[in-house]
């Protein structure tokens, strides 16, 4: 277990989870949405359990639904200030809009001896999102910042969530391979799969590029902390560009040598009971979407939190103690998610 933190005084904890809409993002009026509210309150009490076990300084959360009531809510119950920005909302002004369920996005909970304080947001694509109006009919992204104020140093947290579509990874190309060389799709269906897979890595590109530029804009030299739901592999081009401008993955450097699945279908019951029985038959959908049933199947890491800058570990004016992969538990015969939780541990010097 992480260092308590009456043992580490000079400690930062930090908890990132997507803690799950429940909705399937189809329709105009109404997303679908795949469980009860019984059952989605059973996994609010998961959820808020496993962080007051962890007791983490600083939480990230994405897919709240519908803010800022979720962020309000849990932050009430936990006793913690939230931040917190609109992601996705459809066509909205005010309380009133399409779909009417659809309120989501991003927030931030720190502790109120951290004295928080909201710094910024960025879009990072989509149409205009504001928390009281938003006009978009596909995804839209962002980024948004705090700065907290610990052992008298200042340190900017940032959190996101990126895009989701079928990425380039080796095992997706092979698949989309062996249905064109099997004939289970034609050469024009095979060609517009490999365009729709490059359009979403140039998206989270994309994405990337601007949350390196945000976060050197916002926090310049102090301490940064970057977390969120990625959707895409520690491997990909678009977690080597956060690599490469000089952030550390905080799991990664912990733990080498382990794959550390926040996306794992094997095991979560949420994916289970709802995702693997709303896939229906491969006659009935289309090879894209036979595709991204497949890569649903596949468990992967994609949710992170990230350190930097990377000189300061290297001077090791903060060092990580401790990262680990939580929320796995089942509480009231419920995950808290769909996704598992990533949590630091890190240390001032």
């Amino acid at each position: 277990m992480p260092p308590r933190l009456e043992e580490c005084r000079n400690c930062l904890r930090i908890l990132d989870i997507n803690v799950w809409s429940g909705l399937d993002y189809k329709g105009y009026l109404k997303c679908g949405e795949y469980e009860t509210a019984e059952v989605r309150e059973k996994r609010y009490k998961s959820l808020g359990t496993q962080i007051r076990q962890l007791n983490p300084d600083i939480i990230g959360i994405h897919e709240a639904n519908k803010l800022p009531h979720y962020a309000e809510r849990l932050a009430e119950d936990l006793g913690y200030e939230y931040f917190y920005h609109v992601g996705v909302g459809g066509i909205r002004l005010g309380p009133v809009g399409l779909p009417w369920n659809l309120r989501e996005g991003d927030a931030i909970l720190a502790k109120n001896s951290l004295n928080p304080e909201f710094v910024g947001r960025k879009q990072l694509s989509g149409g205009y999102v504001g928390n009281w109006a938003t006009f978009h009919f596909s995804d839209a992204t962002q980024i948004m910042a705090i700065k907290i104020t610990r052992m008298d140093r200042q340190i900017f947290i940032f959190a996101t969530h990126w895009h989701a579509s079928l990425s380039d990874a080796e095992y997706i190309l092979e698949k989309a391979k062996d249905l064109y060389d099997s004939g289970e799709i034609a050469e024009e269906e095979y060609r517009d799969i490999l365009l729709k897979i490059e359009e979403g890595v140039k998206w989270r590109l994309s994405e990337s590029k601007k949350t390196i530029d945000f976060i050197k804009q916002t926090a310049g030299d102090c301490p940064v902390v970057l977390m969120g739901d990625f959707n895409a592999k520690s491997d990909s081009r678009e977690i080597k560009n956060l690599i490469n401008s000089g952030l550390v993955d905080a799991f990664h450097y912990v733990n080498p040598d382990s794959p550390g699945f926040t996306w794992d279908p094997e095991t979560n019951l949420n994916y289970r009971a709802h995702y693997a029985r709303d896939h229906g038959s491969d006659s009935d959908m289309n090879a894209y979407a036979r595709l991204e049933n497949f890569a649903g199947e596949i468990p992967r890491r994609i949710d992170y939190i990230f350190l930097g800058p990377s000189h300061q570990l290297d001077s090791a004016s903060i060092s990580i103690e401790s990262c680990d992969i939580v929320m796995k538990e089942i509480l009231h015969g419920v995950h808290a998610s769909d996704h598992y939780g990533v949590f630091a541990v890190i240390k001032l010097q």
